[in-house]
C-alpha cells in the first residue's frame, strides 16, 4: 500500500516551488496559503519534513510548526546523541518511503525487515558517513572529537547492517569495521564492540544461540592475542637495539629466523583457538606459507600469506577449511592491523574513504588491489582458491582444465606459488605438493624451452626491470623519498627467485640460494659476498624502518638530517635517514647498478657479466649518480666532473653537470656544459641521439631564466 504522504508529496513540492517563482502575492493570499501549509505538513512522512526543512528558511517554519516537526526537530531522539543536526536530517532523508514504525524498527533497534531495508539502511549511513568525513577534511582541531564520534557512530552501524547480511565476508568486514571504531573509541565503549566480534565468530563457527561460544573465553583471546603480538615485538625490538648499526648478514640471518620461528607458533596459536571453536578437522591437512615468509624474511608487521593443502576434495571438507579459514581470519582482524580498504568493502569504497587510523601490520595479503594480493585460501574469490588437494595447487603452476597457462590468466599466481615453507599440519602433503610443482615446471612450453625455463627467464621480466630499475640519472627522482621495499629489497630477491628457478636450487631462503648459485658457478665467490651485504643492509633497513613506525610503511627521509630540517612533526612523521644510513645506500647502489645490468643480460642470453662480476662499481659516474639521487650537489658535481676528465665525450655527465649548475644557478656553466653536449651529438651525426632533446631542453629553459626568449 502507497502512504498517503508519498502521493501528496509531488502536488505540494510542485505548488511550493511555483510559489517561490512568484513572490509578489498579497498579504491576504499569503496568511491563507500558511494555514493551508500547516494542515498539508501535518500529512506529510518524517522525510518529507526534513526535505522542506532543508529547502529555504519560510519552509523551514512550516516544518516546525507541525506536531511530527516538533517531535522531529525540537528533540532528537537520544540514540542519535553523537550526530549533529545536519547528519541526523541526512539520516532521516535516505529512509525513504518507509513508515515511522519501520523506520525506528531499522534506525534503533536494528531490525531489518528485508533485502531492500537493509539496502536503505547501507546508503543511509554511507551517506551520512560521506557528509562526516567531508566536515572532517576542513574542521578545526577543537571540532575533530565531535567528528570523530560521529564517525564511529556511522561506521558501527554499518558493521551492524553488515552482520545483518549474514555472509562469511560480510561477517568479516562488519569486523574490521568494529575494529575501526575500537581504535576511536574510549576503553569504556569497547565491551558492547568486543560483544557484536564474539557474535561473529558465533556465527562463523555455525554455533547455536542456544549454546554459544564461552564469551569470556572469546574476550581472554581476543586480548591475550593483542598481547603476545605487542610481547613478540618488544623482545626483536630490544634485540635490534642491541646490534650494532651494521650487523654481519649471518646475524641478519639468525635474526630473521628467529621472526620467522615466531611469526609460524603464533600462527599456529590462531589456527588451534579456530580449530578448537570448530571442531576436529575432517581429513589430513598442511597449512604452506608463501612470500617472505618462505623465503625467512617476514618481520613482524608483514602480510600473512598461506595456503591449505587438503587430503581429499569433497564438499564437506572444502566448506570446513573455508570456515576455518574465516575464522583464523576473523582473529587476525581482531589483532587491530587490517587496514578497511584490504577488505574490500563496497560501501567504503564507494565513498573513497581513506583509513588513516589502522596502522598497516600484521594482516592477512589483502584483495583491495585488483590483480595483486589474494595469496589466502579464499584467493581473489572469482578465479582460483587456495585450499586445494596438492595435485590440484600444482595445477596453478601449469594449465588450468581448459588447457590455459594460469600465468597467463593470472600474471603473478603461478610466480608466487613457487616459493613456500611448511607451516603446520602433515608434512606429506607438502612434500607431494613440491614433487607436483616439480613436474609441472618440467612440462615443454614452448618448442625449445620448458615452463621453467619461460617463468625464469621472460614472464614478467620486462615489467619487473621497469617497475625496479634502481633509476640513475633520472633527474626526476633527485632527493625523493626511499620506499625500503621497492627501492631496496625487491630487485634482488625477484631476480634470485628467477636464478633459483632456472638453476633448480632447493634453498627457499635468499643467503642459501646466493651460497647454492656461487657453488653452481652461476656468480663469483666476490659477487656472493657482495649480494650477502646488499641484502643484510637491506632487510636490516626494512626492519627499523618498520620498527619506527610501529607498522608496515616504508618511507625512508634522505634530507630531513643532512639538511637539519628543524620540523618536530615532520621529523616524527617520517624515518630520516642519518650520514650512516645514506653511506649505507650509497654501498647498496654501488652493488645493485651492475647486478642490474648483469641480471639484464644474462635474461636476454648472455650469462658471461653475471659469471665473471664481482658485483661492484665505483666509477666516477655511478658515484655521481648516487650523489645526485640523495640530492648532494656539490659532491654529485665534483664526481662528474672528475668523470669527465677520465671522458670528455661522456654524455651523461654533461647533462647532468649542465642540470645541477641550472639548478644552482650557475647559468653560465649549465650552457657550456650543454652546448659541449649538443656538440658531441653532431660530431657523431646522430641527430636522433635520446639526449639530444634533453639538452636543447636544458637550453630552452637556461635562456628563459636568462630572460632570452628571443
Amino acid at each position: 500500500m502507497i502512504p498517503e504522504s508519498s502521493l501528496l508529496r509531488p502536488v505540494v513540492f510542485r505548488e511550493l516551488k511555483a510559489r517561490e517563482e512568484h513572490l509578489s502575492l498579497s498579504l491576504e493570499n499569503s496568511i491563507k496559503y500558511r494555514k493551508i501549509d500547516l494542515k498539508i505538513c501535518a500529512e506529510l512522512s518524517s522525510q518529507d519534513l526534513c526535505g522542506l526543512r532543508l529547502a529555504c528558511k519560510e519552509w523551514k517554519q512550516i516544518a516546525q510548526a507541525t506536531d511530527l516537526g516538533k517531535r522531529l526537530f525540537s528533540k532528537k531522539s537520544s540514540f542519535f546523541s553523537p550526530l549533529s543536526s545536519k547528519i541526523y536530517e541526512q539520516l532521516l532523508l535516505s529512509f525513504d518511503n518507509l513508515t515511522p514504525e519501520e523506520l525506528k524498527k531499522i534506525i534503533e533497534n536494528n531490525d531489518f525487515l528485508s533485502k531492500a531495508s537493509i539496502e536503505k539502511a547501507e546508503k543511509a549511513y554511507m551517506l551520512a558517513l560521506k557528509l562526516i568525513i567531508k566536515d572532517k577534511d576542513s574542521a578545526q582541531e577543537a571540532a575533530q572529537q565531535s567528528i570523530s564520534t560521529q564517525e564511529s557512530f556511522c561506521i558501527e552501524k554499518l558493521g551492524d547492517i553488515y552482520v545483518a547480511k549474514g555472509t562469511p565476508k560480510t561477517l568479516l568486514q562488519a569486523a574490521g569495521l568494529y575494529n575501526y571504531v575500537m581504535s576511536l573509541s574510549p576503553i569504556e565503549n569497547r565491551e558492547l564492540l568486543k560483544e557484536k566480534l564474539a557474535k561473529i565468530h558465533n556465527l562463523l563457527s555455525a554455533v547455536s544461540e542456544e549454546k554459544p561460544l564461552n564469551y569470556n573465553l572469546l574476550k581472554n583471546q581476543f586480548e591475550g592475542n593483542r598481547q603476545k603480538l605487542k610481547d613478540f615485538r618488544s623482545k626483536i625490538e630490544k634485540h635490534i637495539q642491541s646490534l650494532p648499526e651494521t650487523p654481519d648478514h649471518q646475524v641478519v640471518r639468525e635474526l630473521f629466523g628467529e621472526i620467522t620461528q615466531q611469526i609460524k607458533a603464533f600462527f599456529e596459536i590462531l589456527v588451534k583457538q579456530s580449530v578448537d571453536a570448530l571442531g576436529a578437522e575432517p581429513c589430513e591437512y598442511a597449512m604452506i606459507g608463501f612470500g617472505s615468509l618462505a623465503r625467512e624474511e617476514v618481520t613482524p608487521y608483514s602480510d600473512l600469506e598461506f595456503g591449505i593443502l587438503i587430503k581429499e576434495d569433497n564438499p564437506i571438507n572444502r566448506e570446513y577449511f573455508k570456515r576455518l579459514t574465516s575464522l583464523i581470519h576473523l582473529k587476525v582482524i581482531n589483532l587491530g592491523e587490517t587496514i578497511l580498504p584490504a577488505l574490500n568493502i563496497p560501501c567504503l569504497k564507494a565513498i573513497d574513504f581513506f583509513d588513516s587510523i589502522t596502522p598497516r601490520g600484521f594482516a592477512f595479503d589483502g584483495a583491495g588491489v585488483e590483480g595483486k594480493g589474494c595469496k589466502t585460501p579464499f584467493g581473489n574469490g572469482k578465479t582460483f582458491e587456495l585450499i586445494q588437494t596438492p595435485e590440484k595447487m600444482a595445477q596453478y603452476v601449469g594449465k588450468n582444465e581448459n588447457g590455459q597457462w594460469w600465468h597467463d590468466k593470472e600474471p603473478h599466481l603461478s610466480m608466487e606459488l613457487l616459493n613456500f615453507t611448511h607451516l603446520l599440519g602433515n608434512n606429506e602433503l607438502t612434500e607431494q605438493y613440491r614433487q607436483k610443482v616439480q613436474e609441472k615446471l618440467n612440462i615443454p612450453y614452448l618448442e625449445d624451452i620448458n615452463l621453467r625455463q619461460h617463468l625464469a627467464k621472460y614472464h614478467l621480466v620486462q615489467e619487473d626491470m621497469i617497475a625496479f630499475n634502481p633509476g640513475m640519472g633520472d633527474l626526476g627522482r633527485q632527493g625523493m623519498l626511499f620506499k625500503v621495499k621497492n627501492d631496496f629489497y625487491r630487485f634482488p630477491h625477484l631476480a634470485l627467485d628467477r636464478l633459483a628457478l632456472l638453476k633448480e636450487i632447493v634453498a627457499s631462503d635468499t643467503f642459501g640460494r646466493i651460497d647454492q648459485l656461487n657453488k653452481l658457478g652461476v656468480i663469483t665467490e666476490g659477487a656472493a659476498a657482495k649480494l650477502k651485504e646488499w641484502m643484510s643492509i637491506a632487510l636490516f633497513m626494512r626492519l627499523r624502518t618498520y620498527s619506527h613506525y610501529q607498522a608496515q610503511q616504508e618511507t625512508m627521509n634522505p634530507l630531513i638530517k643532512p639538511f637539519e630540517f628543524d620540523e618536530p612533526e615532520l621529523i616524527k612523521q617520517q624515518f630520516a635517514l642519518d650520514q650512516e644510513a645514506l653511506e649505507k645506500v650509497k654501498k647498496i647502489y654501488c652493488i645493485f647498478i651492475p647486478f642490474y645490468q648483469a641480471i639484464q643480460e644474462f635474461l636476454a642470453g648472455d650469462e658471461k657479466r653475471l659469471a665473471f662480476s664481482d658485483l661492484e662499481d665505483n666509477s666516477f659516474k655511478t658515484q655521481g649518480d648516487i650523489s645526485l639521487r640523495l640530492f648532494q650537489l656539490k659532491e654529485a658535481k665534483s664526481w662528474y666532473i672528475r668523470a669527465l676528465q677520465e671522458n670528455r665525450e661522456s654524455i651523461k655527465a654533461l647533462e647532468a653537470l649542465a642540470s645541477i649548475n641550472k639548478t644552482q644557478g650557475n647559468l653560465e656553466q649549465a650552457a657550456y656544459y650543454a652546448d659541449q653536449g649538443v656538440e658531441i651529438i653532431r660530431n657523431q651525426c646522430n641527430r636522433k641521439h635520446s639526449n639530444l632533446a634533453n639538452f636543447y631542453n636544458l637550453l630552452g629553459m637556461i635562456f628563459k631564466d636568462r630572460g632570452n626568449f628571443s
